[in-house]
C-alpha cells in the first residue's frame, strides 16, 4: 500500500489525521510535517492520528513521531494515536 496522509475535521473541532500504508524513516517526515502545520495554522486542541490503515511502523517513525507529539503538546495540542492495528500497536508499545 502507497504510503498517504490527509486531514478532515470533526463535528467536535478536532483534526483527524488519517495515515495509509509504511510508516518508516523515509516516510515519517511527511507526516510530522503535515501534524506540525495542522498545529500551527489551526492551533486544535485536539489532533486525532488514525492508524487504521497503517500496515507497518518502524521504530525511527515511532521516535521521530513521539518528538513531533511532545511538540505540539507543548503548543497546547493533544495528539492521540488511535485504531492502530495489532502488529503495530505492538511496535508502538514495545518502542515506548
Amino acid at each position: 500500500m502507497t504510503f498517504s496522509v490527509s486531514s478532515s475535521i470533526e463535528h467536535s473541532g478536532a483534526v483527524v489525521v488519517t495515515v495509509r500504508g509504511t510508516v518508516e524513516h523515509t516516510t515519517i517526515g511527511s507526516l510530522c510535517d503535515t501534524i506540525n502545520h495542522i498545529v500551527d495554522q489551526q492551533r486544535p486542541a485536539l489532533v486525532n492520528i488514525d492508524l487504521q490503515s497503517v500496515t507497518y511502523i518502524d521504530t525511527t517513525a515511532v521516535g521521530a513521531l513521539d518528538a513531533c507529539r511532545r511538540s505540539a503538546r507543548s503548543g497546547g495540542t493533544d495528539v492521540v494515536l488511535r485504531n492502530a492495528s495489532p502488529a503495530v500497536d505492538r511496535t508502538l508499545r514495545m518502542s515506548a
